[in-house]
């Protein structure tokens, strides 16, 4: 999964916050510069990442996807289950969507344990600024983030030009995407 998903299982801290999305920026900092609940969160992000990729759940959709997107489809299938949670939010929490994406980046914004990477900040702040968490209900804006996944990767990939048809296969495999999401752990504290 990506950010929705990871702020999803993250608890409401600025550690928690940061610390479920470092992964993706930066190797995880010394022990002795952050909170254990930012080690926590970091930690989780790596094992649900790694669950992500090797489940049988999701393994109907990866071998759908494949033929066409090869390399990128764990890259995908990550973007493909923020999408399913935002265009199906009511199922999985009781806070509208734009209220929850919201409140965390407020809060994101409080964290001053350690500077953010470059690329961390700058993700982070237009991730706000057009409000990228909410706006995955859209097949088009996954599309448009699949594009800039695409511009940053080394090899030839097809992410942007397959993304509509990747969004209309994760719609053909709801019930795994729905199963394995509530096999991850609780969501209901958050």
């Amino acid at each position: 999964m990506n950010f929705l998903g990871h702020w999803l299982f993250s608890d409401p801290t600025p550690d928690a916050l940061i610390g479920s999305l470092w992964p993706d920026f930066a190797r995880r900092p010394d022990p002795n510069t952050v909170s254990e609940e930012f080690l926590i969160h970091f930690d989780r992000h790596q094992a649900i990442d790694k669950l992500t990729d090797t489940t049988p759940l999701l393994e109907p959709l990866r071998v759908a996807l494949r033929p066409k997107l090869r390399k990128t489809t764990p890259i995908v299938v990550d973007m493909l289950i923020d999408h399913h949670l935002a265009k199906h939010w009511t199922d999985y929490h009781d806070e509208p969507l734009s209220e929850f994406t919201r409140k965390r980046y407020l809060i994101a914004n409080q964290f001053r344990a350690l500077p953010l990477p470059e690329r961390m900040e700058r993700t982070l702040f237009f991730m706000e600024r057009d409000d990228w968490l909410a706006a995955y209900k859209d097949p088009k804006h996954v599309v448009k983030a699949l594009g800039g996944m695409s511009r940053r990767i080394r090899f030839e990939d097809s992410m942007s030009e397959w993304g509509n048809w990747a969004t209309r296969r994760a719609n053909e495999h709801f019930e795994n995407l729905q199963q394995y999401i509530y096999s991850l752990p609780s969501i209901e504290s958050n």
